[in-house]
């Protein structure tokens, strides 16, 4: 998303007299911080779809919808529950075993666990050590390099050398998804291997596979995760020490690589995969006008996170610290119930208001999609929909207002409420961004979109409410109360179309370097492969011919079982990476060739 300009810290106050109208009831930093606190507490477990933690993290949200007075989206419940593929469960073969100095059977959910996103089957072979398991030329860096992986079974360390330092290369290029499971699962697919055995950070016990929040196969590769104990017996019995060799590829930055003499193992993996289910939290403001109370404003957030996603992808096989998610999206969500007290409070507006906290959101966008294919209210009667996701790191008093260009008059009412705020806010006319408006302004309703920009701490265990600039937080829904005010009793936006802005001009909206295909799911469809709801125009899956409706079923060699399998696919990758796409259209199969961009 292009800028399009930044306002001054007080402008426009003509605009502001014009649109004038009455205040609502301002919502306290404490109170906003204080929402922050309790969903990214240690109990939440990290809010991911679909588990305990997710659970207890919707109820509190549909509490304070009630507490505050609003009505239920369906009459009688605010939860409007929706299915996922999220879970995995071990069938009846799963096995692992050592020939060679230190032959043994390992003990299931003990020493190793099949992945979530493994492909099934049965492999033997030779053992190679493969470091980090990254083949990065781009970095000067190839684990692969000068050994021979074809036929064999490699083992690889979880995350990238030294990504602690902030001097490595690999640190500065956090984003680029050389650490992630996934990734590592395509890399030894890609150099000919059996299986991959992966040792997740940081390297402790395992605890019993848990919920699935993965792909559910991915590289037509058997994986399985060990433990640090096993991984050092595995190489100790091949006459290395896994220590000395992680040190030194941490310490010089090259790779260590070793086959392990005389060592062979079997591996079989088989997972059983079930559906699971989660809940949009949605609670309805009624109009006070009785003309206008026919039409809505939405105003939601994502409520959940990526739960004990430990390496920073999708893959939930180990078991590590919770990721709080305290501004993705805790501070979304705190904004948004802030908003729902504020205006029930008020007494409403004459539009009526409908607060949505989407679930789903980290697996793509799959509660927005629940949302506008059974709408509480109909999507031909919302004018407008605004979304808060990451708006609690306020520095150098600068908000990201995107959107402007999906509905007439939207630049003016945004302007016109900046005034005596002391924000920057920057103006970006594009709809185009990873988050759940996407799905809104598919089906022609006008977004606006909050956000305080990504920093080093997204999607990491180091995202903490501490961190929080509550002040700036306050400052925001502040901004968004006069947004909505005015969205609520003026002249409803006229949708419009917007087309995609230059990749490279939205690089900096989002983690650098993440790879972008253009598509978002239908998640209702349960059938094998990712059926395409949105295709967005301008884009990699748009360019290679890709239409709403078509089921991706392999993406650059990844057999495609469900969305999260692509999008495991896509993150694994980089911009201007060519992938062949192989996808359904009324049966038949299509071949591509597609060219990633920059996620904008």
């Amino acid at each position: 998303m292009s800028a399009r300009r930044v306002l001054p810290l007080i402008a426009l106050a003509g605009l502001a007299s014009a649109l004038a109208s009455a205040a609502p009831i301002p919502v306290p930093a404490t109170r906003l911080l204080d929402e922050v606190k309790i969903l990214s507490a240690p109990e939440m477990d990290g809010r991911a779809s679909a588990t305990p933690g997710g659970e207890r993290a919707a109820l509190h949200v549909a509490s304070v919808l009630q507490e505050a007075g609003l009505r239920p989206a369906d009459g009688h419940a605010y939860a409007m529950r929706f299915s996922i593929p999220t879970r995995v469960r071990l069938g009846n073969d799963n096995r692992l075993a050592f020939a060679g100095p230190d032959a043994r059977t390992l003990v299931l959910n003990t020493d190793w666990t099949p992945v979530g996103a493994s492909a099934d089957g049965a492999v033997e072979g030779e053992v190679v050590f493969v470091g980090y398991g990254i083949a990065a030329p781009d970095l000067q860096y190839d684990d692969y390099a000068g050994i021979d992986v074809r036929g064999k079974i490699v083992v690889a360390l979880g995350g990238e050398p030294r990504r602690a330092d902030p001097s490595s290369a690999f640190a500065r290029t956090y984003t680029s998804g050389y650490g992630q499971r996934a990734y590592k699962a395509r890399a030894a697919h890609d150099h000919g291997a059996l299986a991959l055995l992966y040792v997740p950070r940081p390297e402790a016990a395992l605890d019993t596979l848990p919920p699935l929040r993965g792909g559910l196969g991915a590289g037509d590769l058997p994986s399985a995760a060990i433990t640090r104990a096993t991984a050092e017996s595995l190489l100790g019995a091949g006459g290395q020490q896994l220590a000395e060799l992680k040190a030194r590829i941490d310490t010089t930055l090259a790779p260590a690589s070793v086959a392990l003499r005389g060592v062979r193992a079997t591996l079989s993996v088989h997972l059983v995969r079930e559906p699971g289910t989660t809940a949009n939290i949605v609670g309805i403001l009624p109009g006070t006008d009785p003309q206008l109370a026919r039409e809505a404003v939405v105003i939601g957030a994502h409520y959940d996170h990526l739960g004990r996603d430990g390496e920073g992808s999708l893959d939930t096989a180990h078991r590590t610290d919770a990721h709080p998610g305290a501004d993705d999206n805790a501070s979304g969500t705190a904004a948004v119930l802030g908003l729902a007290r504020a205006f029930a409070a008020s007494g409403g507006t004459p539009r009526t208001l409908v607060f949505a906290l989407f679930s789903g959101e980290e697996m793509g966008f799959l509660g927005a999609g629940a949302y506008v294919r059974h709408p509480p209210f109909p999507l031909e009667r919302t004018v407008a929909m605004v979304n808060f996701d990451m708006v609690g790191r306020l520095r150098d008093n600068r908000l990201i207002v995107g959107g402007l260009d999906s509905g007439s008059g939207l630049e003016d009412i945004v302007t016109g409420a900046t005034t005596g705020l002391g924000l920057e806010v920057e103006l970006r006319g594009s709809p185009w961004a990873p988050s759940d408006h996407q799905s809104f302004y598919q089906h022609r309703v006008p977004v606006l979109f909050f956000h305080t920009g990504v920093h080093d701490d997204y999607h990491r265990t180091s995202d903490t409410w501490e961190k929080i600039n509550a002040a700036g937080l306050e400052r925001v829904v502040a901004l968004a109360e006069r947004v909505i005010d005015r969205l609520a009793r003026g002249a409803a936006p006229a949708y419009a179309t917007a087309g995609v802005e230059r990749p490279e001009l939205a690089a900096g909206a989002v983690q650098a370097g993440t790879a972008y295909f253009g598509i978002a799911p239908d998640p209702a469809d349960d059938a094998p492969g990712a059926r395409l709801a949105v295709v967005q125009p301008g884009t990699a899956a748009a360019r290679a011919g890709a239409e709403p409706g078509d089921v991706v079923v392999r993406f650059g060699g990844v057999r495609v079982y469900t969305f999260e399998d692509l999008r495991d696919a896509i993150v694994a990758r980089k911009p201007g990476d060519a992938v062949d796409v192989i996808y359904l259209r009324d049966g038949a199969e299509h071949a591509a060739r597609a060219v990633l961009g920059s996620r904008p």
